[in-house]
């Protein structure tokens, strides 16, 4: 069953129906092929991404020129840099599709239009908020300080199952904070 934009709206918090009406008239539909930058490091992140399929990574250039990935983005999830959305601030990180890709996107203009206007989507717009930014991160946060790197790579196979088929293993290695050699001796069970 193909994921519709109302669905994905609709899961984060119900919108009465004359909102979600306008709402959805402000998304715009997106398709893009992989290795396409949504986003590059000190651009201002002006939209909001609502993914219904593909993937994607978030990662930045570390002081010694290499990528270091610290978040990826799979099927029906939802897209942004917050802090530079929020802020409107030049973003520290690019986001990337590492594979075909589609989406809906939101302009920040008219999100916050819509913000001002309806009070349901201002509280659909914390929900969004609570649910894919501040849990997101504390999760990140913990499993960097108390998980080992094993313990790191069971648990994101466990939200992602088929990782490993979509997404580059440098890639998944640079997110874990392990060399490519260790997550390779981690799945052939030597660590």
């Amino acid at each position: 069953m193909k994921i519709t934009l109302e669905d994905i709206i609709q899961s984060i918090y119900l919108l009465p129906e004359q909102v979600l009406k306008e709402v959805l008239g402000h998304f715009q539909h997106l398709e893009y092929p992989k290795n396409y930058f949504l986003l590059k490091a000190g651009k201002p992140c002006k939209h909001l991404w609502f993914m219904t399929k593909g993937a994607v990574r978030y990662f930045y250039i570390n002081d010694q020129g290499k990528e270091k990935n610290t978040w990826f983005s799979l099927d029906t999830q939802i897209i942004a840099d917050t802090s530079s959305f929020v802020k409107q601030e030049p973003s520290e990180e690019s986001i990337q599709l590492v594979e075909d890709s589609e989406m809906y996107s939101i302009e920040h203009a008219a999100l916050q239009s819509l913000l001002q206007k309806h009070h349901s989507f201002a509280i659909w717009y914390i929900k969004l908020v609570e649910l894919h930014y501040v849990s997101q991160i504390e999760d990140r946060v913990a499993d960097l300080q108390f998980l080992d790197a094993k313990q790191r790579y069971q648990k994101l196979l466990n939200q992602y199952p088929d990782i490993t088929n979509r997404v580059s293993l440098g890639n998944i290695a640079s997110y874990l904070n392990i060399t490519q050699e260790t997550l390779s001796r981690i799945r052939a069970g030597k660590l």
